[in-house]
Formats: structure tokens, C-alpha cells, sequence
């Protein structure tokens, strides 16, 4: 049965100063299922900003649901990246990458949060729904591996990258991630004894 749940995205094209864009994209309901995250990224991954948004909340459903996750960063990640496996549709990451989310994720699993706006060490990286990312990139952006967008992190001082290339249905997927999966910033220490 087809999941009727609705998602409310909004795109704000927030400024445009010189050859600087910048994108928020607001993500109202986290996906818990494959066909809503499906269904999630045929709207928003049209852009290479809402890819790469598809592709941090694939990392943040691996926190909390490493079985769906990887799934999710499967349909997330450019096709030319998988391998033949079992994860989705007879395809899996690459042992290497997989390797790569699974033990920095496994190091700090506040990192997914530190994309969404709100986010901070002082409050320990909290979020709550909508969940809304700020993407910037420029027209120098496009580079022969694809279009690099920049995301920014409250757990750092300077943004961090993605690279996407648009498939052939027209939906961006992630070909670079490695820089959003550097760690961050943490949080101050509580001793509440």
C-alpha cells in the first residue's frame, strides 16, 4: 500500500548577492518508511540543493534506523557509486563508503543534526520538526564531477560540501559527501552532579 502521507517542502531562495546563491529547503515530517522517502525525494531532489538535503536525511534516518538508512543512502547516492548487493534494488554503497558513514556516524551521532538550522553545542545539537537546511553555492560551483553545493554547520566554522550530478529522470544524487561526515564542534560538558 502506497504511503498517503503529505510533505510540506519550502524552498526559500533566500539571496542572491553577486554569483552567491543561497537555498534553505524545510523538510516538515521525517520519512519512516522507504516509499516516503521515496516519495520525499522526487520532490525536492529536482535541485542539487534538495539532493543534497535527500542525502542528509538519509544520514539522519541511519541514526536511528541503520536497516532503513542504508537504504535511503542507496537512492540518495549517483548510481555510477554502487555496487551490486543486497541493500535496495540489488544495489548496496561501496564497502569503502559504507565503512566510512558507519564509523563516523558510529564516532558522533550528532552529526546529522548539525546541518538542520536551530542546531548548536550549547543545546547538544537538538532539532526539532521542520527540520530546515541553508545551502549556498555559486556559478563557479560546476565542475567537471558535477555541481558543488555548500551546507552550512553549526558544529564548524566554515561550511561543508557536497557534489551532485543529476540522473537521467532529472534528480540530483550525491557523487562527494566525505566533508559532511567530519566532526564537529562538542558539546559543552554537563555535570549535573
Amino acid at each position: 500500500m502506497k504511503n498517503k502521507t503529505t510533505y510540506i517542502i519550502t524552498l526559500i531562495l533566500a539571496f542572491s548577492v553577486g554569483n552567491v546563491y543561497s537555498q534553505n529547503i524545510k523538510i516538515t515530517k521525517q520519512p519512516h518508511n522507504i516509499d516516503a522517502f521515496l516519495t520525499l525525494r522526487n520532490v525536492i531532489a529536482t535541485t542539487p540543493e534538495g539532493g543534497a538535503a535527500i542525502f542528509l536525511q538519509a544520514l539522519k534516518i541511519y541514526v536511528k534506523n541503520p536497516k532503513l538508512g542504508k537504504k535511503c543512502l542507496v537512492i540518495s547516492v549517483h548510481k555510477s557509486l554502487l555496487k551490486e548487493g543486497k541493500t535496495y534494488k540489488g544495489f548496496k554503497l561501496a564497502s569503502s563508503d559504507m565503512d566510512l558513514i558507519k564509523r563516523n556516524i558510529e564516532n558522533n551521532k550528532l552529526i546529522p543534526n548539525s546541518y538542520i538550522l536551530g542546531s548548536a553545542p550549547k543545546n547538544n545539537y537538538k532539532v526539532e520538526l521542520p527540520y530546515e537546511y541553508e545551502f549556498s553555492s555559486n556559478i563557479l560551483g560546476k565542475t567537471k564531477d558535477g555541481t558543488k553545493v555548500f551546507v552550512k554547520c553549526s558544529g564548524s566554522d566554515t561550511k561543508r560540501y557536497l557534489i551532485l550530478k543529476k540522473n537521467n529522470r532529472g534528480l540530483w544524487k550525491v557523487t562527494t559527501w566525505t566533508s559532511v561526515l567530519a566532526n564537529i564542534q562538542e558539546p559543552p560538558d554537563d555535570d549535573d552532579l
